[in-house]
């Protein structure tokens, strides 16, 4: 009963109806009804919270057709409504081709909420580096949980920024090429900024378990020792300031 029921609410299955007491009052199928459009304004007011930058660029009327048009393919799987919309991104991808701006938007809003409830890692910082000496240098590294990284096409970081100050976002343009955006928690706040390639691909060798030796050789056979530790020295001091490398072991 509470099978077909459920299904009733989500899935609009007629025969729910049969549970639902009938009377001259109001009918089965408007009592039915009531359940129906609170399950979906309350996960629409889910996504409005979750991607509150997107909402704030689409506007009311069309957030809620599009949140109504996501709701109808993806049920709430968990207890937890904060897992709910981690595919959303995806879905205006794949249904709003011609507007990537929105995927992206949605990405960055998921990616800081994401990097705010990440786990409470201990990350290197300088006076970590200290105290380990040289033995950090040889050490499997990783990024923090908190850290993630974007492939942008458009200018949407700049179009989230306004939004997040109340400003007029600026037109949507697509960029002369992709550009990653790292998105991290730096002391309790969620953040991010774009990178250079050459950065983006360092933290990509990072987070897949690259020790600081390896990331350097790298960088020597790239573009010489001279430029490689200049580099790779900027690199770093940013990378313990933002609290974004932790030790893999």
């Amino acid at each position: 009963m509470q099978a077909r029921f459920l299904a009733g609410v989500i899935d609009d299955a007629a025969d729910a109806e049969l549970f639902i007491v009938d009377d001259n009052h109001v009918g089965a199928r408007k009592r039915l009804d009531i359940y129906r459009h609170n399950y979906r304004a309350s996960l629409t007011g889910v996504l409005t919270d979750h991607f509150a930058r997107l909402f704030a660029y689409l506007g009311d009327e069309q957030f809620g057709r599009v949140a109504r048009a996501y709701i109808a393919g993806h049920r709430s799987t968990t207890r937890n409504l904060r897992d709910y919309g981690h595919e959303f991104a995806t879905f205006l991808g794949q249904n709003f081709p011609e507007d990537g701006e929105l995927a992206e938007l949605a990405a960055l809003d998921w990616g800081l909420r994401a990097a705010f409830d990440a786990a409470d890692v201990a990350h290197l910082d300088t006076a970590r580096v200290g105290a380990l000496g040289n033995g950090w240098i040889d050490r499997p590294l990783s990024l923090h949980p908190s850290a993630r990284m974007l492939n942008f096409s458009y200018n949407s970081a700049a179009i989230w920024s306004a939004l997040d100050a109340r400003r007029e976002p600026p037109p949507v343009a697509e960029l002369a090429g992709p550009v990653r955006l790292l998105v991290w928690r730096r002391r309790q706040q969620p953040s991010f900024r774009s990178l250079t390639a050459e950065e983006a691909e360092a933290l990509d060798r990072l987070a897949t378990g690259c020790n600081f030796i390896n990331l350097s050789a790298r960088a020597i056979e790239a573009c010489g020792e001279s430029a490689a530790m200049a580099v790779i020295a900027e690199w770093l001091g940013t990378w313990l300031a933002d609290g974004i490398l932790v030790t893999a072991d």
